[in-house]
């Protein structure tokens, strides 16, 4: 049985279309030097804050993903691939007893690395000329422990092929299966509170190309 010209005119544009998708460019932006991350709390004695300046990983997405903030927001079909590694170990603040104790409470013997997979992105509304801001939700791991968490991400081309992706977010140690610290320096009287504020700022840029095809 011959197929009518309009059933061959349709596949043949689909099959087009399908091409052409299948063809689309994936881009990876790298992990850089100039980021930091910074974990704040309380305890019944003062706030505190550790940070570090090692967040390693990359962000991968299709040519056709969203940077251009000087065009209003637009539906984002596929969520991008994201990958966050920062080391326990590089998490300080300054004061040496203080981080043996919350290196031990995060199990950093056993779990050297804080990871983040990124699960859910959705453009916010916004109009051209804003920020490109993200609804976003991703699995956390701390202390071998994963949980879900969700935040607001800004994503800022601030160069050339080079992108500045800010958030914040609040999660609670016990979600962790990590106890409040009590340092025994304090006789137990010192008292960590559960909530910990987590502010970072990422800076990654595009792969080099011509390095990643020699290294293949």
């Amino acid at each position: 049985m011959k197929l009518s010209r309009s059933i061959v005119s349709l596949i043949t544009v689909v099959a087009f279309v399908a091409t052409l998708a299948s063809h689309a460019e994936t881009i990876r932006y790298q992990a850089r030097p100039g980021s930091k991350v910074k974990l704040n709390g309380t305890s019944t004695m003062h706030d505190w804050t550790v940070d570090s300046s090692i967040i390693g990983g990359y962000i991968e997405f299709d040519s056709n993903f969203p940077l251009d903030p000087s065009k209003p927001s637009s539906d984002l079909k596929v969520t991008p691939k994201v990958e966050v590694t920062i080391p326990v170990s590089s998490l300080k603040s300054g004061k040496s007893l203080m981080d043996e104790v919350m290196h031990d409470a995060m199990k950093m013997k056993n779990f050297t690395n804080i990871t983040y997979n990124l699960k859910e992105m959705k453009p916010k509304e916004r109009k051209a000329g804003d920020p490109l801001q993200f609804d976003t939700k991703g699995d956390l791991t701390v202390a071998g422990v994963k949980k879900e968490v969700g935040m607001v991400v800004t994503m800022e081309p601030v160069a050339p092929n080079k992108l500045k992706t800010t958030g914040s977010t609040t999660v609670k140690m016990t979600d962790f299966g990590i106890k409040p610290p009590a340092p025994a320096v304090g006789l137990g009287l010192i008292k960590t509170g559960d909530d910990v504020k987590i502010d970072f700022e990422w800076m990654t840029a595009r792969k080099d190309e011509k390095k990643t095809a020699s290294a293949q």
